[in-house]
């Protein structure tokens, strides 16, 4: 089972916490295969925070990967959001270059998730009769107004001028921080391209706001249609959102298989936002500030 996370310096606490509770909460955790991706050129010093932390990267069941921002297209995010821009946050366009041709199925996760129950069921539940992609519904539909939203004239036109049908905006967008990809369905379907072709339209005209969801959404309705949905138990979002939104019970956060920090605070200390929920990462924070960014 292949799991990847991508994260730049600001976030790398968040993927030891992403490696411990995925390996610790995993009944057979030898089935595991995580794979870090990183800007190229700082694979060393991610090695040094890992090994700081007491993680070791094998390039067997922990392997890095460095991220060429090069391979991207020009990109402008329409949102005033944190860490949007980050090429990291694309990464997920080009699993299939980074992994290699011998791997399929591969469950992604944001460096803001901490996971309680067992990976391994998650990806053994997901992409039957090898679906493309499964995930999380959102409560809106894809219409809705706001910067979730792909309510907008001029994406209607492109849409319908690229695929031949509406935007069906009655649909429910997903929340891509927990996804499960088919890489080959992906490869054949062209998606890496399809990404990159609304990236590039969107730093023209301005389409549509926020940073990866939105192309990522356009592609998958337009090549293929809907994801598998996967059970709500699976992720319990919007922990690090300003508003009602961030509001948790105690059961839901008990119960939930799956925590995401989406939103602008998180769970370790960044420049930006405030700590939330900090005592639900704690345990699996390693030794925390302890170990530096930089290597330390």
């Amino acid at each position: 089972m292949h799991v990847l996370v991508g994260a730049d310096r600001t976030h790398w606490p968040g993927v030891v916490g992403v490696i411990n509770s995925v390996t610790r909460n995993c009944a057979s955790p030898a089935r595991l295969r995580l794979h870090l991706v990183v800007l190229l050129g700082e694979e060393g010093a991610f090695r040094r925070f890992l090994r700081c932390h007491g993680l070791e990267a094998d390039g067997e069941r922990l392997s890095i990967h460095g991220f060429d921002k090069a391979r991207l297209p020009a990109l402008k995010v329409q949102a005033h959001l944190t860490n949007l821009e980050s090429p990291l946050n694309f990464a997920r366009f080009y699993m299939g270059e980074l992994l290699g041709p011998g791997v399929c199925k591969v469950l992604y996760l944001d460096a803001d998730v901490v996971v309680q129950g067992d990976a391994a069921e998650l990806a053994d539940l997901a992409l039957p009769r090898g679906a493309l992609c499964a995930a999380t519904l959102r409560k809106n539909t894809l219409g809705v107004k706001g910067v979730q939203g792909l309510k907008g004239e001029k994406l209607q036109a492109r849409f319908e001028s690229r695929y031949g049908r509406p935007l069906p905006l009655e649909e429910h967008g997903f929340n891509a921080g927990v996804f499960v990809y088919n890489l080959r369905r992906w490869a054949a379907l062209n998606l890496t391209e399809e990404a990159e072709y609304w990236i590039e339209a969107n730093t023209r005209e301005k389409l549509y706001q926020l940073g990866s969801q939105p192309p990522l959404t356009l592609s998958v309705l337009g090549r293929h249609g809907r994801c598998q949905e996967l059970p709500a138990a699976w992720h319990l979002d919007c922990l690090g959102c300003i508003g009602q939104g961030r509001i948790k019970t105690a059961a839901q956060l008990a119960d939930a298989k799956l925590l995401h920090w989406n939103g602008p605070n998180k769970p370790f200390p960044t420049a930006k936002g405030k700590r939330a929920h900090a005592e639900l990462f704690e345990p699996y924070a390693g030794k925390g500030a302890q170990c530096k960014p930089g290597g330390g």
